[in-house]
């Protein structure tokens, strides 16, 4: 059965075009030309260096652009006195947020005898800049954005065509009313586990996940969402939804999750278990998700780290490297079972101390 455009584009998916934008980048700034004035002139020479991440992602039956990168350039330029200039060029943050405009963070070095070129080459970076990465989310759009667009199944029919006859017992048969549905196929399914570590503390973040006016801030959607366990939830504009389990402030959180999409199986829902361990400067946090269909794995995996993580990092939260966690210190001493065993003396103890004590002092001065 054909599927309508609507329903089939109300999808949740990515696809991460790291390498495609490296390219991309490379193919737009090599060898272009920042000014020329005369004998005086800058040009790009090469993308020394692009860190981060790129995906096109598609959610609510809108496509997006998420990026986060890093990049280095390097340029040269003839000053008016013919002096040869080298140095490089930096975007530290050219991301879906901020994109690339004149208040970007541009940073040029060169020897002091080029100043003044040095000088001119920041004045018309925002410019050049504007012009040569501006159309990046489109074409990011543009080469994949069908790639993240689901295809309606089934053939459509050709425009004027009459509809075919059907016998009087074929139409009797789709009018008859069902009796019954035929029982649920078993699911093969596998768990999904995504790990970050956050600069926030842990409490922070158990609002972040259960709080829905908090949750909007990240997820860039409405969200309904009341903490409490066996109430509802659901976010991403309804994509996600689910009730909660178990709730431990603010260390766990347990949830059912099922995902609004015409590839999640009907009547499914997986388990989502997310830990939040708080350690000295940070916490870090575990998304397990337990009931994912087999063969959905790297996409649900992209989209929680997409969604999930990004989102966090597209509110201020830095993500920081696991391995540099550091656990809160254990306790200096913990009482061992001998001594927590060892009664306490008894009154009839004390007053035995007390008389011997009495007739010592008897014996000696009395």
């Amino acid at each position: 059965m054909a599927l309508p455009a609507s329903t089939a584009n109300w999808h949740w998916r990515s696809k991460d075009v790291t390498k495609w934008a490296k390219d991309w980048l490379r193919s737009q700034s090599t060898d272009a030309v920042i000014f020329s004035e005369g004998s005086t002139n800058a040009k790009i020479g090469s993308l020394k260096s692009c860190d981060g991440d790129a995906e096109v992602g598609m959610r609510k039956s809108k496509l997006l652009t998420i990026y986060d990168l890093n990049i280095e350039w390097s340029w040269s330029g003839t000053a008016s006195d013919g002096t040869l200039v080298e140095g490089t060029i930096a975007i530290p943050e050219m991301s879906h947020d901020t994109g690339v405009d004149g208040d970007g963070d541009y940073e040029a070095w060169s020897g002091p005898a080029a100043n003044a070129l040095q000088q001119r080459v920041r004045k018309e970076l925002p410019k050049f800049f504007k012009d040569k990465l501006g159309p990046f989310p489109k074409a990011m759009l543009e080469t994949h954005g069908k790639d993240v667009t689901p295809s309606v199944s089934g053939t459509a029919t050709p425009v004027g065509a009459a509809p075919a006859a059907i016998s009087p017992a074929e139409a009797a048969a789709k009018l008859a009313p069902v009796k019954g549905k035929a029982p649920a196929k078993a699911i093969n399914t596998s768990t999904v586990t995504v790990e970050t570590t956050l600069a926030a503390s842990a409490g922070d973040i158990f609002e972040l996940l259960t709080d829905e006016r908090k949750i909007s801030l990240w997820s860039r959607a409405a969200a309904k969402s009341t903490p409490t366990p066996d109430s509802e939830y659901s976010i991403f504009g309804g994509n996600i939804h689910g009730k909660y389990v178990n709730l431990d402030k603010p260390s766990k959180i347990v949830q059912t999750w099922h995902l609004k999409n015409p590839s999640w199986p009907d009547n499914h829902s997986a388990t989502l278990t997310t830990t939040l361990d708080q350690g000295s400067d940070s916490t870090r946090v575990v998304f397990a998700l337990d009931g994912v269909p087999s063969g959905q794995e790297d996409e649900i995996r992209g989209n929680i780290n997409g969604y999930y993580v990004r989102g966090f990092q597209s509110m201020g939260y830095v993500i920081l490297e696991n391995d540099s966690f550091r656990p809160l210190p254990s306790p200096q001493h913990h009482a061992t079972t001998t001594e927590l065993a060892k009664p306490s003396p008894s009154i009839a103890t004390y007053l035995f101390v007390a008389s011997l004590v009495v007739s010592v002092v008897v014996a000696t001065f009395g």
